[in-house]
Formats: structure tokens, C-alpha cells, sequence
């Protein structure tokens, strides 16, 4: 019997040229150590390893932020979708495409089109022109240990079926808030608050079994 590795699609857009990089990643090649997804501009890449425990750690360069942001998830998420996103935490607008070429092609689309309307709301010609200047990327991303633990609690729960709302949609997002990191539902509004400041309070985080939303 022939065994069909493990593979999948990624891309991104460079913070600097705006270019969509595409990548094709397999699980052999990852076990032999960091890929790396570099723009041809030299400017930006995205970084993909695992972990110890088998996870898979991705550091993605972000269009809106000018930096790059950390998420770590499960081989069976990054291999196992159709198609899978990752956002920036700060805009809510998703920056990391995974999954099936056809598929992110269309992700990828659409964010383009988001992306063109927020430049025309804003009256700029340039992603460039949205994004902060000389900020300290631990002003931004105070402690990624912390927000990784969480995001992946959650994206683990919902591809569980385990995150619900009262409006039962299925369709989670996560945004930072004052308080810490907020899981929301886009339709209804329920949400739930972890507190990300301290790295016990994610230790804590990890024994939930399920999220309700409310």
C-alpha cells in the first residue's frame, strides 16, 4: 500500500511589497527542520517548525502590522483542512492562508478586495500608508507564550465543535481587548474574555473541555 504524505498549501502577503508568496509544505520535509517562505524582495518570510510536543509554530509577517506574529497549532488542523486562516490579532483581517490551493486562491481574493476597500475608506494608495511606524514589536505582542497557549486552546475547541453561542454559528473569531484576549462570535456578539497577562492564568485555560459564549 502507498501512503500519501502529508501536505498542504500556505501563503501570505509581504508587509513590504504587498507580493503573495506562496508555499507548499510537507509533513517529511517539516520534521527535518525550520522552513522558511521568503519574499523575493528579501524584506519578509514566514517561518514554519514544530514543537516538542509535534505542534506545528508559524511566525507570519502581517500587511497591517509590519511585523510578525506567532501561532502554534495542531498537525491535524494544518494538514487536515480544507482551508484554514490566521488573522492579526490587532485588525481582525486575516494574514496566514493554509489549505487547498483552489481555496486560499479564494480567501486570498477576498481579503485583496477588503483590503482595497479599507484603502479607499482610509483615502490612501498604499498598504504601507495604514501601517504604524518605528513601533517596538514588544509594545505590540507583549507575551506570544501566553496568547499561542490561548489561540490554540480555542481553534482546538472550535474544530471540536466545542465553542457555542446562542446563536449557534459556528464561526468564531479572536481580537485582543483591554481586559485580555476576547473569543466572539461575529453575529451575534457573545464573546468570552481570557486574561493573557500572566502566563498561569493560560495554565488554567488549558484544562476547559468546552467554550460557551455569551
Amino acid at each position: 500500500m502507498v501512503l500519501t504524505p502529508k501536505q498542504t498549501h500556505i501563503a501570505f502577503r509581504c508587509p513590504e511589497c504587498g507580493t503573495i508568496i506562496y508555499g507548499f509544505v510537507g509533513k517529511f520535509a517539516l520534521s527535518a527542520g525550520m522552513l522558511r517562505l521568503k519574499c523575493s524582495c528579501g524584506e519578509h518570510a514566514l517561518d514554519i517548525s514544530t514543537t516538542q510536543d509535534g505542534k506545528i509554530r508559524l511566525s507570519i509577517p502581517c500587511i497591517f502590522c509590519k511585523q510578525n506574529h506567532s501561532y502554534v497549532v495542531s498537525q491535524s488542523i494544518f494538514f487536515g483542512r480544507d482551508v484554514f486562516l490566521l488573522n492579526c490579532p490587532y485588525s481582525n483581517m486575516d494574514i496566514g492562508f493554509i489549505g487547498e490551493k483552489d481555496k486560499t486562491d479564494r480567501e486570498l481574493e477576498r481579503t485583496g478586495k477588503e483590503i482595497e476597500q479599507l484603502l479607499e475608506e482610509l483615502e490612501v494608495e498604499s498598504h504601507k500608508d495604514i501601517q504604524p511606524q518605528d513601533v517596538d514589536e514588544d509594545e505590540v505582542l507583549t507575551d506570544p507564550t501566553v496568547y499561542d497557549a490561548i489561540r490554540f486552546l480555542v481553534k482546538e475547541l472550535e474544530f471540536e465543535g466545542k465553542v457555542d453561542c446562542p446563536c449557534h454559528s459556528g464561526g468564531y473569531e479572536i481580537r485582543y481587548c483591554r481586559e485580555g484576549l476576547q473569543v466572539y462570535c461575529p453575529d451575534c456578539e457573545a464573546s468570552h474574555i481570557f486574561d493573557t497577562r500572566a502566563e498561569a492564568a493560560s495554565e488554567e485555560y488549558l484544562k476547559l473541555d468546552s467554550l460557551l459564549l455569551k
